[in-house]
């Protein structure tokens, strides 16, 4: 079976291919290859500042696990109907999760330090009063509210998880009070 799509490209660099699958450190960079050349995607047509455009993503595949002669591990994706056929050669079937999470570049030396206009309380509060928060706290139960402030863009960036974890909005909100 030879994987298709973004992440099935294989370069010259990877190290794995064909029936055997690819090295997973190569299968997580052309993942993160595909996710940078989206999000470039995304603020091509609009001309956004595509740094931040995407703040986070998972990728979640189930793949077939396999270790090669050197003893690197090595991943083949697997499709619905590879599964359903069944036959297949490798040390275990596994569902692998990737989360990719946005982060600002360094800030230069020199560069003045961009402080915010509100305190992450305020902002946290604002998020909170939101009807869509209200209401999945209702159905949730109480959610933990984080905030971050990003000096690129002078923007917040709240985030609430419910009491398993799992990340249940993500607001994005100007410095500037409304």
């Amino acid at each position: 079976m030879a994987a298709t799509g973004a992440l099935g490209a294989r370069g010259a660099g990877d190290r794995a291919a064909g029936e055997d699958g690819v090295e997973l450190q190569s299968f997580l960079e052309s993942a993160g290859r595909s996710l940078t050349g989206a999000q470039e995607a995304l603020g091509s047509t609009v001309n956004l500042q595509t740094d931040l455009v995407i703040a986070s993503a998972e990728l979640e595949a189930k793949v077939a696990l396999k270790t090669d002669s050197a003893g690197r591990l090595a991943v083949q994706p697997l499709s619905s109907q590879d599964l359903l056929q069944g036959g297949l050669s490798a040390d275990g079937i596994s569902t692998l999760r990737i989360s990719f999470v946005a982060t600002a570049g360094e800030t230069p030396p020199g560069t003045p330090a961009v402080k915010p206009s509100r305190k992450p309380a305020e902002v946290i509060a604002e998020v909170r009063g939101r009807q869509d928060v209200a209401t999945l706290q209702n159905i949730l139960g109480d959610l933990k509210f984080e905030a971050a402030f990003v000096p690129q863009t002078r923007r917040w960036m709240v985030t609430a998880q419910d009491a398993k974890g799992r990340l249940v909005r993500e607001v994005v909100l100007s410095d500037q009070a409304e």
